[in-house]
């Protein structure tokens, strides 16, 4: 199955939410703040080596899981959402 991935905007101005249809969690959620945080996930791992991503929060779905990422304020979504879009499929 190939990996497909719809952005969604959020009541937050600075984050996307990304579904996925693919599973990478079983259940549950998972947060990170930092490269370090994420260095043992690896699609959170390639999301933070954007330098504008400020966070990323995880979580399970029926169908896959969705990916909430959040930018650094000064930022710009324009090319960081297909950045982001490249590192998900990257890894999966």
């Amino acid at each position: 199955m190939s990996v497909s991935v719809t952005v969604n905007t959020t009541p937050n101005e600075h984050a996307l939410k990304f579904s996925v249809n693919k599973k990478i969690l079983d259940s549950g959620y998972k947060t990170f703040n930092s490269m370090e945080e994420a260095k043992d996930f690896p699609v959170a791992a390639k999301i933070f080596e954007n330098a504008d991503v400020a966070s990323i929060f995880i979580m399970a779905e029926a169908e896959g899981v969705f990916i909430s990422v959040t930018k650094k304020t000064e930022a710009n979504w324009n090319d960081l959402k297909n950045e982001i879009v490249a590192s998900i499929n990257a890894v999966l």
